[in-house]
């Protein structure tokens, strides 16, 4: 993930102003329980002492006081949010504009070792997780903190010790529900990736094989596939969606019953004249606080494996080194020699064969389609050299060496699977024999 985060430079300004707000806001939510306890200590001693005049000009003075600090948290929180968002889609648009150039760099064989589908997902839907956790990252990393250790402060700084035990028993819930639904959702997180890929893949041979499908009336069994890629893609993001859901009212009911403890034994405490009204009242507000910052932390630890899965198929894309580079100092065509093309002892040998397609090849011309993916450098030649207009193709630049070359490629339709299901794609009954025959034809 830092290396991705790395590319957060051109909005650092963005980020900047962010980290200043949330700290703003944080500062806020953190004030708001103090008036609630001056208001409302303050306001049962003036009751007590003149009756008449208690919720006169103090309670509007205090209750002012919290409608501006809740206002200044408010245009925060909004502003982070709107900020967020668009850090989060700037950095998306960077990925994508990195992840295509890079792409348009890439020989056949870096094409053969990540699949069209596979490019077509870490393009989109990987880099959408990480815009979806960067606008959540910096709420995390800045507020939760600060509200999170704040309220512990307030906590102490109210003195109730008696009762401090409780946010132990709130984030010890918390963390609980968080762990069953890091141990239970997690590894269907990291599945959510490969799901996505396999549909793309089966879309894309669908969607560029429609000819030879109906040609050979196979319509059912291409339903089917996708049927089944579509399904499995749909369990997998409906189970973690459940999870998450279920999460939410379980939370809601351990600050529900934390709030009533807190009520339950502050009471007694009450009673006793040990504490008073108003500091049961915002120590409910501090412990949901602190509950919350726990509990913004653990939901971002979840998010993050899936973002990191993402982020890892990101820099594979970034990282892998192109087969084929361009030469420091380049030449250039000689204009007098148009349309001469010299083969000067090729050899060529594919990145995965166990020995040369082309051993020692010396012509002028043109030759089969192996000979003809050389000359514009989809391939290079593993020894030997190729001329055009008596200058090495290695020596131009390969926007200038395509520039000068008419490619017609001779393409088939092939399917996922292997050369048996693919010669038997017509008849799956076919005899081992009849697709032997077809083979060698």
């Amino acid at each position: 993930m830092h290396k991705i985060l790395k590319n957060l430079k051109q909005s650092w300004l963005a980020v900047v102003i962010i980290i200043i707000l949330l700290a703003i806001q944080a500062y806020a939510d953190l004030a708001l329980p103090d008036y609630i306890t001056r208001i409302v200590n303050n306001g049962i001693t003036e009751a007590i002492v003149d009756p008449n005049n208690y919720q006169s000009q103090y309670i509007w003075i205090e209750g002012l006081k919290m409608l501006a600090v809740a206002a200044v948290s408010m245009l925060c929180g909004i502003t982070v949010m709107f900020l967020s968002s668009r850090v989060g889609a700037k950095l998306g648009k960077a990925l994508r504009e990195k992840i295509f150039k890079k792409i348009l760099g890439f020989s056949i064989s870096e094409f053969k070792e990540f699949s069209t589908a596979s490019l077509i997902t870490r393009s989109t839907n990987d880099i959408q997780q990480i815009q979806n956790v960067v606008s959540m990252m910096f709420r995390v990393i800045v507020y939760a903190p600060i509200i999170g250790i704040g309220g512990l402060f307030k906590v102490i700084a109210l003195k109730q010790n008696p009762m401090a035990w409780i946010i132990g028993v709130a984030l010890g819930a918390v963390l609980l529900i968080v762990l069953l639904l890091f141990v239970v959702a997690m590894p269907k997180f990291k599945k959510m990736q490969e799901l996505v890929d396999k549909l793309n893949l089966v879309s894309r041979e669908m969607l560029t094989g429609i000819p030879v499908i109906r040609a050979f009336n196979t319509e059912k069994k291409e339903e089917a596939r996708f049927e089944k890629a579509n399904k499995n893609l749909m369990k997998n993001f409906m189970f973690v969606n459940n999870a998450m859901n279920l999460m939410m009212p379980f939370l809601m009911l351990v600050m529900n019953l934390v709030s009533l403890l807190i009520i339950w034994v502050g009471a007694k405490n009450v009673d006793i004249n040990a504490i008073q009204v108003g500091d049961i009242m915002a120590f409910i507000q501090y412990t949901m606080q602190i509950v919350m910052a726990f509990l913004m932390i653990s939901m971002l630890s979840i998010m993050l494996p899936r973002a990191s899965v993402s982020a890892k198929r990101i820099n594979e894309v970034l990282e892998k080194e192109n087969s084929i580079k361009d030469p420091e100092n380049p030449k250039h065509f000689d204009e007098s020699k148009k349309g001469i093309v010299e083969f000067k002892n090729v050899t060529f040998q594919y990145p995965d064969a166990d020995e040369p397609l082309l051993c020692d090849i010396n012509f002028t011309g043109s030759g089969k389609s192996t000979v003809v993916n050389l000359i514009p450098r989809f391939y290079d030649v593993t020894k030997g050299e190729i001329l055009i207009d008596g200058v090495n193709i290695k020596d131009v630049t390969q926007k200038e060496l395509r520039s000068v070359i008419g490619f017609v490629p001779q393409k088939g339709v092939l399917f996922s699977g292997t050369i048996e299901s693919n010669i038997k794609y017509s008849n799956e009954n076919m005899l081992d024999d009849q697709m032997k025959l077809a083979a060698e034809i």
